[in-house]
């Protein structure tokens, strides 16, 4: 009797065991919950593309309340080949943000310019939940992507009228409560992207 009183005190601890282990493997780093919304990586690239085809006026200029938007492009030289990337920052969140979701995409003029397949780029792929508010970690989140450039013999002249034009998406929120903010930006550049794309001024 007293081994199986044992033996059903050992299976109840491991039952209690594996319960945590479950619950734990959904739960991120930091104990944020598992993404269960249906955003992908297809759905926000056909959003902002489509959206930036048909009714590209519908990217305000007018920068969110609820948080601070920046943005930012510099050039870097790797040996023979110039990389420029790009990076959009969330701080200082207003209210509560939770499952936050950023995506960009840039002027689609610029497939002349860059060695990409696409412009676009999201942390969509996040496998949990990254929620944000008033004086909680984490106080920022950033979004960057680096595209290789054309050698500059073959790039337009055009890329310095368009290198800045940041189409970007935040949305967050409940589920059935989501938050999406569309807004056209132009990414700060950096001294050395000035010098960079000085090239095309001189020849203005």
């Amino acid at each position: 009797m007293r081994r199986l009183v044992q033996l059903g005190l050992w299976l109840l601890v491991m039952a209690v065991c594996l319960g945590a282990c479950s619950l734990g493997a959904n739960k991120g780093p930091r104990g944020e919950p598992k993404r269960t919304d249906d955003y992908t990586l297809n759905t926000e690239r056909r959003d902002l593309t489509q959206r930036l085809q048909k009714n590209p006026d519908s990217f305000q200029e007018r920068l969110p309340d609820n948080y601070s938007l920046t943005a930012t492009v510099r050039v870097s030289h790797e040996s023979d080949l110039d990389r420029i990337v790009y990076e959009i920052s969330v701080k200082e969140a207003q209210v509560p943000m939770v499952n936050v979701i950023q995506s960009f995409t840039l002027d689609p003029s610029l497939m002349n310019s860059i060695n990409a397949i696409e412009l676009f780029n999201s942390n969509v792929g996040n496998t949990h939940e990254t929620t944000m508010g008033p004086g909680k970690e984490p106080l920022g989140l950033s979004l960057l992507r680096d595209y290789i450039l054309k050698p500059k013999a073959e790039i337009h002249s055009n890329i310095i009228h368009t290198y800045q034009d940041m189409y970007i998406k935040i949305s967050y929120g409940p589920y059935d409560q989501r938050t999406e903010d569309y807004v056209h930006m132009k990414a700060e550049p950096s001294p050395e992207t000035i010098e960079y794309m000085k090239s095309w001024n001189d020849d203005e």
